[in-house]
């Protein structure tokens, strides 16, 4: 058997430590590799106050595999490389600053990629300011075989073209990270101030960093002794720290790590131009970008950014942030859309996952690797997004565990990733190809895919006459801005609904999850071949109700449904206020509103869990004896799948749901509650609250109806059929598109 690949992340600068942290986690806890830090001896001598080696330790205690060994040279750090897997650089280029990291990947052995971050908003490599083109140059390399860049290539102006090709744009990993839930604020709330005064952008003549230093003291006198100011010193250059800057009595220093520190809690953010700007932006407080008076320090790369220079100005921005925050906050927002970067933290997690995945080990490809299947299905998705796992994956597990059914995966971030590490479109194309070839699929099934490439896959599945299934459960086509202005941008996007129609219209048959799918396709293509399934996602029982009063009321949903839960919000309330012993749970992304702040530890906050088997475990975990199933009456909200009444009821929970959308007929027969406006909410809520032998009655005729009529077997039969029809289908082209070739 192989050795288990590694993840081997270089810790040089101490920013290292926050930009890679994340990537640590996903490595060991999500994706098992054997997890190495390898830190140079460099790193000890720049962290003067201990803060990052006692960061390390932390993690180390934290997962407990992970290994730390250091580094005196480039040699010293490449007796550690052995095996296969992946080398993650946090800072790497050609720079001398960077030259620890850059000479070991170089060096690193062809058995494993090499993957340098952008870890800053104007990292060096990627996007400069004129002052960083005039201290280094406008021409930096990259010695590693994939660069994982914040922002589409046209706005990563100084990557040269020769390092174009491995460019492959991940976003930011500080939003895998980052806080959920309420924020604790002080009252009032204090400002926090951000110093980068040894970025080379302030290496001016007039005495620039000792201006932003004599505005900063000024601007803590004006706003008051009793006015609390927090200074936050870059955590690299600590130059005021370092030079013993004198400071105002009501200024408190904050010193720790930014995923420490929840930004959130602040009124307003001021900060010479750095990274950190960009992260108060995202916590969604308002932000102020520094410059000098004579307009020597550039801040052109934040443009739209509320700017301030004296300390009048500093002081009357505070006052307006916090008395009125929203034009502020209207400002970032256009400044965030214009910066064409991935800001959802499940997108940014599934484009590193991509990476992570080229690693696992897997048999080599060809028919001989795998076990003798009567079906080799090839899926093809934008990531392993749930749609996938619980619509195709998860109700033919048993048929790929069983060899019946051999199954590969083909992502748009893993597409992106292979073109990045080519380089070129002919290298890719023909490693797209050979993939292809070596895998031999019998059958081509697109989950709700909209990335690149559709039409060369398509195509090179024709002309084997491989059928090709188009697995779509939303319309696509018509993505409404209510589930934001993100997933709106990218669903909206020009080429992604290219890809949606050239799908839709080219493939062999179209599955669509419901009936009411089914119909609003055909109203867009009359001619379409479609069916749709009588199971849209299915399931197992995995946990019998709970024998006692209830306890938790919960509510599993992404970031996007905020609405559906406000809908119900007021009946929640009145819920939690006239039953005491109840607590509230959320599951996922979906941040806790406001309104819920005043039940303290009465609402608890579940991050949300990539892979499905590892979620269903620790969802069960979690005991609810009530799930939510909101729905706002949208047309787009009428084709969405009846997936939490499912695992509600998997995991024995009794199920409220929106009547008249999509939940009537899996409620119907007494296994679910049906409601419509708050007075039938909080009605439904108090009776399985009051009433526990109600409650399980339910909950027990739920899960009879789970396993008679939503089974995983009868979804896999189903998809089993679906797929056999679209042979059919695809036969009988071929030999109509040979008949007319003999005729003519």
């Amino acid at each position: 058997m192989l050795d288990r690949p590694s993840a081997v992340f270089l810790i040089n600068l101490v920013q290292d430590v926050n930009v890679l942290r994340p990537l640590i986690v996903m490595a060991s806890r999500d994706f098992g590799l054997a997890t190495r830090l390898l830190v140079s001896s460099k790193f000890a001598q720049r962290d003067l106050f201990g803060i990052w080696a006692a960061e390390l330790d932390t993690l180390k205690a934290e997962l407990k595999d992970l290994s730390i060994d250091t580094f005196e040279s480039p040699w010293d750090a490449a007796r550690h490389l052995t095996g296969r897997g992946l080398i993650f650089a946090g800072s790497e280029s050609s720079l001398p600053g960077h030259k620890e990291t850059h000479e070991v990947l170089r060096i690193a052995p062809a058995s494993f990629t090499t993957v340098t971050l952008q870890h800053g908003f104007e990292c060096v490599g990627f996007r400069h300011s004129p002052a960083h083109d005039r201290a280094h140059g406008e021409r930096v390399s990259f010695a590693a075989d994939i660069v994982c860049g914040w922002q589409d290539g046209e706005l990563l102006s100084s990557i040269p073209a020769s390092q174009r090709p491995k460019l492959f744009v991940t976003g930011p990993t500080a939003l895998l990270q980052g806080f959920e839930g309420p924020v604790a604020r002080d009252a009032p709330a204090p400002g926090i101030i951000c110093e980068n005064l040894h970025s080379v952008r302030l290496n001016v003549e007039g005495g620039t960093k000792m201006e932003f230093v004599a505005a900063f003291s000024e601007f803590c006198r004006l706003v008051g002794k009793d006015s609390k100011v927090v200074l936050r010193p870059h955590p690299g250059g600590q130059y005021s720290l370092k030079n013993a800057i004198q400071l105002p009595a009501n200024v408190e220093i904050d010193n720790a790590p930014m995923y420490r520190l929840d930004l959130r809690r602040f009124a307003f953010g001021i900060s010479a131009p750095s990274s950190v700007v960009l992260d108060m932006v995202l916590a969604g407080i308002p932000t102020a970008v520094w410059h000098d008076k004579a307009g020597s320090v550039d801040t052109g790369n934040y443009a739209g950014l509320t700017s301030v220079s004296t300390p009048a100005q500093w002081a009357e921005f505070a006052r307006a942030a916090t008395a009125e925050p929203a034009p502020f906050l209207e400002r970032q927002a256009a400044f965030l859309e214009a910066q064409r970067m991935p800001l959802d933290p499940a997108e940014i997690y599934e484009r590193y996952a991509a990476l992570f995945r080229s690693a696992v080990p897997t048999p080599s490809v060809g028919r001989g690797a795998f076990p003798v299947a009567k079906q080799r299905v090839l899926f093809v998705a934008n990531a392993h997004l749930p749609t996938l796992q619980v619509c195709l994956e998860q109700p033919l597990a048993s048929a790929i565990h069983s060899g019946e059914v051999a199954a590969e995966i083909l992502t748009e971030t893993e597409l992106l990733a292979r073109r990045a590490e080519l380089g070129s479109d002919d290298a890719f194309l023909g490693w797209l190809d050979r993939s292809l070839v070596d895998f031999a699929p019998d059958a081509m099934m697109f989950s709700r895919y909209s990335g690149p490439h559709a039409r060369h896959l398509l195509d090179w599945a024709k002309r084997r006459a491989i059928p090709t299934v188009y697995q779509i459960d939303d319309d696509l086509l018509a993505v409404p801005k209510s589930l934001g202005e993100r997933k709106y941008a990218y669903h909206n996007a020009p080429e992604r609904l290219d890809a949606v129609r050239t799908l839709l219209t080219g493939v062999d048959l179209v599955y669509a999850s419901t009936e009411r799918l089914q119909e609003r396709l055909l109203g867009y293509y009359p001619d379409l071949p479609i069916v749709a399934g009588a199971i849209n996602c299915s399931g197992r029982v995995i946990s019998r109700p709970q024998q006692r009063p209830a306890r938790i009321l919960g509510y599993m949903a992404s970031a996007d449904h905020l609405p559906n839960l406000e809908m119900i919000l007021p009946a929640v309330i009145a819920t939690l206020d006239r039953y005491p012993q109840l607590r509230f749970e959320l599951f996922g992304s979906i941040p806790v509103p406001p309104e819920l702040e005043r039940f303290g530890d009465r609402v608890v906050k579940i991050p949300p869990i990539a892979e499905y088997d590892n979620f269903l475990e620790r969802f069960a975990e979690r005991k609810w004896d009530i799930g939510l199933c909101p729905l706002t009456p949208t047309d787009f909200n009428l084709t969405k799948l009846i997936n939490k009444w499912v695992e509600y009821t998997s995991i024995g929970a009794a199920v409220v749901a929106s009547r008249g959308m999509i939940y009537d007929e899996c409620c119907a027969d007494g296994s679910g509650m049906l409601a419509d406006g708050t007075g039938e909410w909080l009605a439904a809520l108090e009776q399985l609250v009051a009433d526990d032998a109600a409650r399980i009655g339910q909950v027990q005729r739920a899960q009879a109806k789970l396993e008679t009529r939503y089974g995983i077997e009868q979804h896999r039969r189903q998809i089993m059929a679906i797929l056999d029809d679209a042979l059919g289908r695809a036969m009988a082209g071929r030999s109509a598109e040979q008949g007319l070739q003999e005729s003519s």
